[in-house]
């Protein structure tokens, strides 16, 4: 904004608080941090009025004074405000006090005031004349960047507040650094790549949202009209220099507009072009804090290490990332419903769902045992649905059934374990098929399941399913035996068309497809033709065949009935054709029965779904029929 002229200001002055005036009421004082849901209706007239007065256009002498603003009254009760935002550093209006870096800013502040002095004499006019301007230049910065401004003290004439300036970026900006490791300690700096060594390691990451810088201001009793405002600048990303040079130009800025209110100037320049002035483009480097350099006293850092910055730079970046998903609208993949951001579950691979769908999804797959591989929705995705999520979407009784099942799978899944036969409690496997339970302190033979026998040979199962088949023949089988001679029975009769899991032994049938095989238990692939381990295809290259005989000759079947099916499937459109029931596909243009006044229509050729009145395919029926969208259900004319 360019600077008025002296004239200009005078006349300014005189409308608002000259001898000419009407008298002004008297304004009371608000709460420490009223939420801008709680300000009364005064208040959005008292801010529109201070930015005029901000923006005021040069007046005559003998313009009539405006007339004064209404006073401002205490709420009774503040509103509820919004919910705070997932970093709390960045925003947040709030009235000062417990914070010690505030402490630490305010503290300098007033060091800084003593140390320079304003040396000028106000009369009671210029006095009450800074002290409006000061209160409307506050309001103003209150109603254009709202909770970013943060009062820190009202008190004792001098008023001290807190801007979290959020600088613009374009769309997203790499972030770099050089990290040296040589010497075994982590150290950083921006060197060019003709001085940097062997140990180096540049590391770079992408950030939408840079962390905000702190302006903090003291305005004192002579601004604007002969003194600019004391301040700080606080950030722990950049260096010294830099931001001792954001300081020079800031004070080049209130000498370009001395007399005139330059805090919103001050923070819309740091917003939009300190970026530029400190030469970074397209990507910021991370220099390293020399201490020992002659840095402006108003530059307030923490001399932090690369492992301590960059952690704090994805992470203030993440939550501004999810801030912004918790607000936004999304379609759900499963029911293509939209909903906020807040009634989806977001998961760690990043793929979203409704909570209903989430819900269902994860108490279904809990309820019918499939524990051990409770994956993300998205069938693309192998990403696991994490623990602390299922305990928000299940019930109590539902996680501790689901923290059972994934204990015992994963307890079955380790070869080592077996089961005490007295207690059923798991054990783990000595190298000579023994175990010992510590529980019972039962010691026993894992083969057999019997006490164990040194020195002598275990008996194989069938041996023993023989002796036990003879014993259930004489009446002698009771309890515990009728029950391990059900378990023999099971076992040989699995056997005869299983394969064990090479990896946990898990006995597996196949019922159709092909020889890869996946284990569901722990997710191991291996041949079935052969019964070992295996990554991808390359295996069946060589003896082993990826697809039997007998299975190309039924899938040969299935073909030639789905062939047969459609050849039906032809005919029958062609006979609605003769009574004009039909529609062309706009994929194929092949000719599809309307089954009665159901609009949406499956073409039986290139199997896709169209709709009879716009001929349009149709994805999704859910977003193509509704009451901005063709009607579903309509009468042929």
């Amino acid at each position: 904004m360019p600077p008025k002229s002296s004239r200009a200001r005078g006349a300014a002055t005189q409308g608002l608080v000259g001898p000419t005036a009407a008298p002004r009421p008297p304004v009371k004082a608000g709460p420490p941090n009223p939420s801008p849901a709680a300000e009364p209706p005064q208040a959005a007239p008292a801010a529109a009025e201070a930015l005029e007065r901000l923006h005021l256009d040069p007046a005559s002498d003998g313009d009539p004074p405006p007339p004064p603003p209404p006073p401002v009254t205490e709420p009774e009760a503040p509103a509820p405000s919004q919910p705070p935002p997932v970093e709390a550093s960045s925003s947040g209006r709030s009235e000062a006090g417990g914070s010690l870096e505030e402490e630490a800013v305010r503290r300098k502040l007033h060091e800084l005031a003593e140390a320079g002095g304003e040396g000028v004499a106000l009369t009671e006019e210029e006095a009450r004349a800074n002290d409006q301007r000061q209160e409307d230049e506050l309001c103003a910065l209150e109603a254009i960047f709202g909770d970013a401004v943060v009062i820190l003290d009202r008190k004792g004439g001098q008023r001290c507040f807190q801007v979290h300036v959020h600088i613009e970026i374009p769309d997203a900006i790499d972030v770099s650094t050089r990290l040296n490791y040589g010497d075994g300690t982590l150290k950083y700096g921006a060197r060019s790549d003709a001085d940097a060594d062997a140990d180096d390691l540049v590391y770079k990451f992408r950030v939408e949202h840079l962390p905000p810088i702190l302006l903090t201001f003291l305005l004192p009793a002579s601004y604007p009209s002969h003194h600019a405002p004391f301040f700080t600048i606080s950030t722990y990303w950049l260096d010294r220099g830099m931001v001792s040079s954001l300081c020079r130009m800031l004070d080049m800025l209130w000498e370009e507009q001395q007399g005139m209110e330059v805090t919103y100037q001050w923070v819309q320049w740091l917003q939009s072009s300190s970026l530029s002035h400190l030469g970074f483009g397209n990507e910021i480097i991370l220099g390293k804090n020399d201490v020992t350099c002659d840095a402006d006293k108003r530059a307030c850092l923490d001399n932090a290490s690369p492992d301590v910055i960059i952690p704090r730079m994805m992470r203030y970046n993440d939550n501004k990332h999810h801030e912004a998903f918790l607000h936004a609208i999304h379609d759900c993949m499963i029911c293509f419903s939209e909903c906020p951001g807040v009634d989806f579950i977001k998961l760690p691979c990043h793929h979203f769902f409704c909570w209903k769908c989430m819900q269902t999804y994860c108490k279904m797959n809990v309820k019918e045992g499939n524990v051990v591989k409770l994956l993300c929705p998205d069938t693309k995705c192998e990403g696991a649905v994490p623990p602390n999520i299922l305990k928000r979407l299940l019930g109590e009784d539902e996680f501790e059934r689901w923290e059972g099942l994934l204990l015992q799978r994963t307890l079955d899944a380790m070869s080592d374990v077996v089961y005490c036969p007295r207690c059923q409690t798991a054990c783990l496997e000595d190298v000579g098929n023994e175990a010992v339970c510590s529980s019972c302190l039962f010691s026993f033979c894992t083969l057999c399941r019997n006490r164990r026998h040194i020195g002598e040979q275990c008996m194989s199962p069938e041996e023993r399913l023989l002796i036990l088949e003879k014993r259930q023949q004489s009446g002698q089988v009771q309890g515990d035996q009728q029950r391990i001679l059900e378990e023999l029975r099971s076992l040989k009769e699995i056997m005869k068309d299983a394969k064990q899991c090479p990896r946990c032994k898990m006995a597996i049938s196949k019922t159709e497809g092909c020889n890869k095989m996946h284990c569901e238990n722990c997710g191991e692939y291996f041949c079935y033709q052969c019964n070992r381990a295996i990554t991808g295809y390359e295996h069946f290259k060589g003896s082993c065949v990826l697809f039997p005989q007998e299975e190309l000759d039924r899938w040969e079947m299935q073909m030639n009935q789905r062939v047969r099916r459609q050849v039906v499937a032809q005919a029958h459109a062609e006979m609605h054709a003769l009574h004009g029931q039909v529609h062309p596909c706009p994929t194929c243009r092949q000719p599809s029965p309307k089954v009665g006044n159901n609009n949406h229509l499956f073409c039986w050729a290139c199997q896709k779904h169209f709709c009879a009145l716009c001929h349009k395919p149709v994805p999704k029926p859910a977003q193509h029929y509704g009451p901005k969208g063709c009607k579903q259900h309509t009468a042929d004319p």
